[in-house]
């Protein structure tokens, strides 16, 4: 039973299921204020699923069977289709569209600065390449290592992510050099903001923030070969061609992207906007196994 009410209560803001998905890594309390969840339907189209903080593909073209959504950087929400076609569809319909400057205004907004996502502690170097590792749980799904090597050859040191097992740094210092590997903890937001070139993997949104505070900027992962991730999508499209900024500040414009400013008067509306969009696609209900 303790584990069917964990299930219906795991959104963002609540303290359990942070607790189980990162341990003793506090979130930064200037972020627990922000819930997104009295922004959002219960449910997303025809009674199908709408989870928080993961990520399923269920593949093929023709069904959605949920959707699901996380917290991003800081006061975002980002939703999506549990199913990669149809999240990069309305990821390269978006960046077809003319921008505003309501999209310039909230790029510009995250180039200046965004809170970090957990308790961290200010970091007490500058470095010129920081590049920003996944978690324990995906690393091994999404980082490009020969790619990252030869990175750190060139010069660049590694931020673990927060939640990352004593063994893995461990082995990170021993195949890439003790000195190279910056502590977990240190503050990733002032890394970047100090930093004049920025690398993630398709699971981090730091490339976003590294993008919109006109960073240089590279990705990590193989978009081609890697599996979905978390901003796979966004990343697709950012990195399509031309302008990586100007392609992100259309994302952001777009009332389709699932990109939501949880502050924005037209929040709600823009969520419908995002849902209204697959509204003719066929979606496969949950079936209600309960007694």
């Amino acid at each position: 039973m303790a584990l069917s009410i964990l299930a219906r209560e795991d959104e963002v803001g609540n303290n359990a299921s942070h607790f189980f998905k990162s341990g003793n890594v506090l979130r930064n309390p200037k972020n627990e204020a922000l819930n997104m969840r009295r922004l959002l339907p219960d449910n997303g189209l025809y009674k199908t699923n709408l989870e928080y903080d993961l990520w399923y593909d269920v593949g093929g073209r023709d069904k959605i069977h949920g959707y699901v959504y996380t917290d991003m950087l800081s006061d975002f929400i980002y939703l999506k289709p549990a199913n990669a076609f149809f999240a990069e569809s309305a990821m390269y319909a978006s960046i077809k569209l003319d921008s505003s400057s309501y999209g310039e205004y909230l790029v510009d907004k995250i180039g200046e600065g965004v809170e970090d996502k957990y308790r961290l502690r200010p970091s007490k170097s500058e470095n010129e390449f920081v590049i920003f590792l996944p978690g324990t749980n995906c690393i091994s799904n999404v980082l490009d290592w020969d790619k990252t090597k030869r990175a750190v050859d060139q010069g660049a040191v590694l931020k673990p992510h927060p939640i990352t097992s004593v063994s893995l740094i461990q082995h990170l210092k021993n195949v890439f050099g003790e000195g190279n590997v910056l502590g977990k903890k240190e503050s990733g937001h002032q890394l970047l903001h100090d930093a004049k070139i920025v690398g993630c993997c398709a699971n981090s949104e730091m490339g976003v923030a590294a993008v919109a505070a006109e960073k240089g900027f590279h990705l990590f992962s193989d978009l081609k070969a890697s599996k979905h991730a978390t901003y796979t999508s966004i990343y697709k499209a950012m990195l399509s061609g031309g302008n990586y900024r100007e392609n992100l500040i259309k994302l952001f414009d777009s009332p389709f992207s699932g990109i939501i400013y949880s502050k924005s008067d037209d929040a709600v509306d823009r969520i419908a906007s995002f849902f209204n969009q697959f509204s003719e696609v066929p979606h496969n209900e949950p079936k209600n196994t309960s007694s």
